[in-house]
């Protein structure tokens, strides 16, 4: 995975009379629309474009569909100034740093959770021109403005009620659309991660101290790059070009930033392994970097001891052990963790291939079973609950079609107020000039 990004990459196939493939392409800077005195620019279009592709999946093959796509995310951003603007005037509305960095992981989260693996997910952002790093950074605005909106109109419809023949009536008008629910079962795991032992981080640290000796003695930092680091930068002799702190990790950043030209740091301990950084010219707040990546790998060995932990957890909930309280000590998701390792409800056609390969292990609620290896490590599961494929009616099913009538009132109630505020609010979408 890169520690960089190197250029703010843009769809420029979504600018009108520009051609599908325009890689090599400058830019195109000026204002598409204006919602009250907030200008929303090309680049910020772009950039909204590619983030909406990413989280969906979307890749518009046409000039048409391409067109369609950037009307629909322009709409959208209009709509989402106008709910700000609103929001801000309501000085009651506060949103602190910690939701928005706990949204914000959870949104992330749930992207990577639509690829194949996680691998897949850091290609895409590779191939945007984007980190992880600087992704999460791309989209800190967009979830703060998000949770502003999320105050605003929950306290706007705070009121909102779906009475009890709300309920029948909306299943009798929507009855031949509302979606069979599928077979499901709810699961809880233990998360066993492959963790590289003490031995293992000691190893390569030693090998990045003794490169830095050979970089630090003369030899040239270009090319013991190209032989000793992992990752895309390797090919070019570990440059990243000029940076600035904020395309970085913290602590990459940390001991980058404090170089002077010609320095070269000692090893520097990231998510992503040891680096050995020189800094090569200094040109205002960027700097231009190069780096020399150890990968940290857990071996054969570390390895075997994730297997041995599972089986001595294995060991303790089958003698009585409470499996949330294991789950809590030792599970390494921690979002699940929290709630004793519940993952919640799963389409049993749709669990992950992994997890769906040992459904015949867990015969009956309460049954747990692992390992089960994924890219993600080892886990243990345990069945929960479970329910058959069927039809849902009001009757047994109140709550979720009490739910569904909800959703469908408020998001009416929604649209109708977004309609009022258009009326009160000056905008304007500007067209680009060719």
């Amino acid at each position: 995975m890169k520690i960089v990004k190197i250029v703010v990459a843009m769809i420029f196939l979504a600018i009108p009379g520009l051609p599908l493939s325009l890689s090599s392409a400058e830019p195109i800077e000026g204002i598409i629309a204006v919602v009250g005195n907030d200008p929303i620019m090309i680049s910020e279009l772009a950039a909204q474009m590619q983030m909406v592709a990413i989280q969906q999946g979307i890749k518009p093959e046409s000039q048409e569909e391409v067109d369609l796509f950037q009307k629909n995310v322009l709409d959208q951003m209009i709509s989402e100034r106008l709910f700000l603007l609103e929001a801000r005037k309501d000085t009651s509305i506060h949103v602190s740093a910690a939701e928005i960095e706990q949204t914000l992981d959870e949104h992330i989260a749930k992207t990577a959770s639509q690829f194949p693996s996680e691998e897949q997910f850091l290609k895409q952002l590779s191939a945007e021109g984007l980190t992880l790093h600087s992704f999460k950074k791309q989209l800190r605005p967009e979830i703060e403005n998000q949770l502003m909106k999320q105050r605003l109109v929950g306290k706007k419809l705070a009121s909102v009620s779906v009475s009890r023949q709300e309920v029948f009536d909306f299943y009798e008008n929507f009855k031949d659309s509302i979606p069979i629910q599928p077979e499901a079962i709810r699961l809880a795991h233990i998360l066993i991660t492959f963790q590289p032992s003490g031995a293992t981080e000691d190893s390569v640290l030693q090998l990045a101290e003794k490169v830095r000796a050979n970089v630090v003695a003369g030899a040239d930092f270009a090319t013991v790059a190209a032989t000793y680091s992992s990752g895309p930068s390797a090919l070019n002799g570990g440059d990243l070009g000029f940076v600035s702190r904020g395309d970085v990790v913290d602590e990459f950043g940390r001991v980058a930033f404090n170089l002077s030209p010609g320095d070269i740091s000692g090893p520097v301990r990231t998510q992503f392994g040891y680096h050995i950084i020189k800094c090569e010219e200094i040109k205002g707040k960027k700097a231009h970097l190069r780096h020399i990546l150890f990968d940290v790998n857990p071996t054969a060995s570390d390895s075997a001891l994730s297997y041995q932990l599972v089986d001595s957890l294995l060991d303790a909930i089958n003698q009585g052990s409470d499996f949330k309280e294991l789950a809590k000590i030792f599970s390494a998701d921690d979002e699940s963790r929290r709630q004793g390792g519940e993952l919640g409800w799963f389409s049993v056609a749709e669990l992950p291939p992994g997890f769906a390969s040992a459904l015949d292990k867990l015969p009956e609620n309460g049954a747990v079973y692992g390992p089960v290896k994924t890219e993600y490590g080892l886990h243990i599961l345990k069945r929960l609950d479970w329910t058959a494929e069927k039809s849902l009616n009001p009757v047994d099913d109140f709550d979720q079609i009490r739910e569904m009538a909800r959703q469908i009132k408020t998001s009416e109630m929604v649209e109708k107020w977004l309609a009022e505020i258009k009326e009160r609010t000056y905008y304007e979408i500007r067209p680009i000039k060719k």
